[in-house]
């Protein structure tokens, strides 16, 4: 974190606030997105949606940023500030947790997620991109739609969402790439 700073000054600070900002933005239009398009009434894992944002912000940062090890170091503060926030305000805060051992447990199961997810959604974004004949990315929002909901979708609720999340989540690389220009 002193190399961040030290190297960065406070735009690594800057662009920690500002990826928290685009995550919860995310969550927000992916939760206006599934009540637009019918499914208000299914209730969604906000933590899968917010994890999900939090891969798209880190993935384009580390594409849009020429210094790879200073991109890592902002990307890995930013999932910290995340899950400190978190912790903070909804665990402890929002639903009045107040036992340390529960607030550990809390943190190290959203930490685990946080980082597993990461690699799972990259291994399907890797698909997407790899196939020339992929216009959006499929595997990717598959797997989101997967892990999104609290009760899953069937197979013909999740069809009928994928356009539409497909857009949603282009149209979120694209600002985030160049945001982080």
């Amino acid at each position: 974190m002193k190399n961040l700073e030290k190297n960065n000054g406070t735009n690594g600070q800057s662009d920690r606030k500002q990826m928290k900002s685009l995550a919860f933005g995310m969550v927000s239009d992916i939760s206006r997105l599934m009540a637009d398009k019918g499914f208000g009434d299914q209730p969604i894992d906000i933590v899968e949606a917010l994890v999900f944002g939090m891969f798209i912000i880190a993935d384009t940062y580390s594409l849009a940023k020429p210094d790879k090890d200073l991109a890592l170091e902002v990307i890995h503060s930013f999932y910290d500030d995340m899950q400190n926030y978190f912790i903070r305000k909804v665990i402890i805060e929002d639903h009045q947790m107040s036992d340390a051992a529960e607030i550990q447990s809390v943190a190290d199961k959203f930490h685990d997620l946080s980082r597993s997810r990461f690699a799972q959604y990259g291994e399907k974004f890797q698909q997407d991109i790899s196939d020339p004949m992929a216009l959006s990315c499929p595997a990717t929002v598959s797997y989101l739609l997967d892990n999104l909901f609290i009760q899953p979708l069937n197979n013909q609720e999740k069809i009928s969402l994928m356009s539409a999340v497909s857009d949603k989540v282009l149209y979120f690389w694209t600002g985030c790439v160049q945001n982080f220009k």
